[in-house]
């Protein structure tokens, strides 16, 4: 084996690189798309957009037909029906969403908050960990959920069944349906699924991160350029895929991810619950990693440019603009609650807000402030870490909105941190994980 296909399917876009045994990357290709953002708190994606991106990103790369082996790195939550053939049954429902409040309540009066969270790992967040919104499906699309031959999976699910054709999920993934038991790192609860009226045939078969799933089939080939018949490695969700390509695979080291979403990483060696986290298995066994997450961290920023900078240039923004204003000096007085897309850690509905404004606040005090809570509510998890884990001084920096300029206002709130930025890592843990694999 010489060159890896590495495929990340983010929330916006999804790169393609081509990378080599020491985990460098000699081609890369990237297709930018848009979710949808509906009325009712919906936030969803059509499927095919993704398969579309993934064969033009393909079909870009000019050493497309040297690649001996495709792995992946995908968003998560990201629950989607599939009809028997692997065909969409219903729009992507993206971890963004929070259209299922009523289910969260109905399957956290059912099943119990100790119960969850002694098992699944966490509670059971609205469109956050996707069997609220599966039951959505159930109640608002029964048609849907009553065929005999839907399968609920996430992304993953529906790129593994078009390359190889088989229905499978990766336990990273499975962590954030809510019905697997991502404690035990072993498979589906099957008291959680009884507990929750969600019929066992509807749910794809579990595989290691490291599995090689089947052989990349013939139509597929012929309409990427791909040689066909290579393996397929199934990979980890895009968190997990970033904190192996980072190294980050020992208990107390840290990981901060910044991107649409806004995450830190604690890889632990045992189970650590908390209603102030989420819980994930990591790509390898034994190893977990705990979540302290922003919905809409990036987003957040995105949002405030468009909204309040409207004759600024997108390019004038990110390489100017933002890094000024988070070279200022000292804290904002004006405050921020970073929930402009809910709340990941609970049920109840959260919104976004600016509090302590006067007269002479400004739009650059907005956005301090902004940034601010953003960093803010990641510190709150870090001193409860303290209290449990032996945390490592130094916190790794990766993803797409891993600026220096951002780094450097991280390190200036964490001063007992030292912040090391690397930028992003996903594509790098799905090869890692590919190498591992064969």
């Amino acid at each position: 084996m010489n060159y890896i296909l590495a495929i990340d399917v983010g929330t916006q876009s999804l790169k393609a690189c081509i990378v080599d045994r020491e985990l460098t990357i000699l081609e890369r290709a990237q297709v930018f798309y848009s979710p949808q953002v509906k009325s009712n708190n919906r936030v969803e994606i059509d499927a095919e957009v993704l398969w579309r991106a993934f064969i033009d990103a393909c079909s870009r790369l000019k050493r497309r037909q040297e690649v001996d082996v495709i792995s992946f790195s995908t968003l998560c939550p990201s629950l989607l029906p599939m009809d028997a053939k692997g065909d969409p049954l219903y729009p992507v429902i993206l971890h963004l969403d929070r259209r299922s409040y009523r289910q969260a309540v109905w399957i956290l009066e059912q099943v119990g908050e100790e119960r969850l969270l002694q098992s699944a790992g966490n509670l059971p967040i609205p469109g956050g960990i996707s069997n609220t919104s599966l039951l959505w499906i159930k109640e608002h699309e029964p048609a849907v959920y009553g065929r005999r031959d839907v399968i609920f999976g996430h992304v993953v699910t529906f790129f593994m069944k078009r390359l190889t054709g088989r229905f499978v999920i990766d336990p990273s993934n499975a962590s954030f349906t809510g019905l697997y038991n991502t404690v035990a790192y072993t498979d589906w609860d099957d008291g959680l699924l009884r507990a929750t009226q969600i019929e066992r045939q509807k749910l794809p078969d579990i595989v290691m991160s490291t599995s090689v799933v089947g052989e990349l089939c013939q139509p597929v080939a012929r309409a990427t350029g791909l040689t066909p018949c290579i393996p397929v490695v199934i990979g980890a969700n895009d968190t997990t895929c970033a904190t192996v390509g980072a190294g980050v695979t020992e208990p107390g080291m840290l990981m901060n991810t910044s991107g649409t979403v806004e995450i830190m990483v604690l890889c632990l060696d045992r189970p650590l619950v908390s209603k102030n986290h989420l819980l994930r298995t990591h790509g390898y066994p034994d190893r977990w990693l705990a979540m302290r997450t922003v919905g809409a961290g990036g987003a957040s920023v995105e949002w405030f440019r468009k909204t309040f900078c409207k004759e600024m240039s997108k390019t004038e923004f990110y390489s100017d603009y933002l890094a000024d204003v988070l070279s200022s000096p000292g804290r904002p007085q004006a405050r921020f609650h970073p929930f402009l897309s809910g709340d990941r850690h609970r049920i109840q509905q959260k919104s976004a807000s600016f509090t302590r404004l006067t007269l002479n606040t400004t739009r650059e005090d907005c956005l301090l402030a902004l940034a601010h809570g953003i960093v803010s509510f990641q510190i709150e998890g870090l001193l409860e870490w303290q209290k449990s884990v032996s945390l490592d001084s130094q916190i790794y920096h990766v993803g797409g909105g891993a600026s220096e300029a951002y780094t450097r206002y991280k390190q200036k709130l964490l001063k007992g941190f030292t912040f090391i930025q690397l930028g992003e890592t996903a594509v790098l843990g799905a090869a890692r994980l590919t190498l591992e694999a064969l």
